[in-house]
């Protein structure tokens, strides 16, 4: 029985946040502080001062302080969780209900008035009280760009009582295999390139063959449907790319319904543009010409998990309890 990776979601920069304000409030509030008591009527100065400082504050600190307490909740459950790649044991029976989360990530706004948005949904399909629950053996997607842009789809178990309560555990299983094979080819005056590529375990692999004149390269990127980015996989003339499909191993993240979000998982599974798990997935072939618009022709591939080739069109969960 192999050991799951564990991992628990924090806040980015939360920690840095807090340092920041207080060696602000040091700095700069203090001193100004000094000036306003020390001037004619400067009481009422220092007061108002203090005011709108605090009306400023106040919400940012709530934010940080709720982020850094449900991170705290999240921590205390996985340092007491007993974790396999088949079964993960809790501390004590809880009650919890499984089924999957959806989550999806954009930027609203310009400027200072940018922000990150967060949609979720967990769709629950039971609730029980137990004290473990096994690893599903069921499906995820992930596509999310670097700024956090993107949607995760994966198997989920939501704690809905106690001290843990609204604590959740995503599952990304390694399990699975590519399959599908094809040729990609586009062409454009004066350039080709010849894409073929093919399923080999848990990579997509393939060959890349060209002829160009005022194209640069070819590029070879990954998307699937739903997602405006791309990941690059492979750039030149003619080379051979393979790209993992699926994580090194299986894993199990631990954060809180109100605060896990695409932007802070796709960098505990995955690195820059994240394009992994099951289902189907878009190959492109991509002729970069100078000072024009990209030229693009795609193919498609899937992945699955074994044994279930004629069902994983739908993410299908599989779960058992003690």
């Amino acid at each position: 029985m192999k050991a799951v990776r564990l991992i628990v979601l924090e806040g980015k920069g939360s920690t840095l946040v807090f340092v920041l304000i207080a060696v602000f409030l040091v700095l700069f509030t203090v001193p100004l502080l000094h000036v306003f008591i020390n001037a004619p009527g400067g009481e009422f100065l220092a007061v108002g001062f203090l005011a709108v400082l605090l009306l400023l504050m106040v919400p940012l600190t709530h934010g940080l302080l709720r982020g850094r307490r449900e991170y705290r909740r999240a921590k205390g459950l996985a340092n007491l969780l007993v974790a396999s790649d088949s079964w993960i044991t809790f501390p004590e029976e809880l009650e919890f209900e499984t089924g999957t989360l959806e989550m999806k990530g954009h930027w609203v706004g310009s400027g200072r008035n940018r922000h990150y948005h967060v949609e979720r949904k967990f769709i629950a399909e039971r609730r029980d009280r137990a004290s473990g629950v096994s690893f599903p053996r069921a499906g995820f997607k992930a596509a999310v760009s670097p700024d956090g842009t993107g949607f995760i789809r994966a198997p989920a178990v939501r704690i809905t009582d106690g001290p843990y309560k609204s604590i959740l555990l995503l599952f990304f299983t390694d399990e699975g295999e590519v399959k599908g094979s094809g040729t990609v080819t586009v062409v454009t005056e004066g350039d080709s390139a010849q894409v073929n590529f093919r399923g080999d375990g848990k990579f997509i692999a393939g060959t890349v063959y060209s002829t160009l004149a005022k194209a640069k390269r070819v590029k070879v990127a990954l998307s699937t449907s739903g997602f405006e980015y791309e990941k690059v996989i492979g750039e030149g003339q003619s080379f051979e790319f393979r790209e993992r499909m699926l994580p090194e191993e299986k894993v199990t993240v631990v954060g809180s319904y109100n605060t896990v979000s695409p932007r802070l998982l796709a960098g505990k599974i995955g690195r820059g543009t994240v394009v992994l798990g099951h289902g189907e997935f878009i190959i492109r072939g991509i002729l970069d010409i100078r000072l024009r618009p990209d030229v693009k022709a795609e193919g498609t591939f899937r992945v699955e998990l074994e044994e279930e080739a004629e069902e994983e069109k739908e993410f299908e969960e599989g779960w058992g309890f003690t």
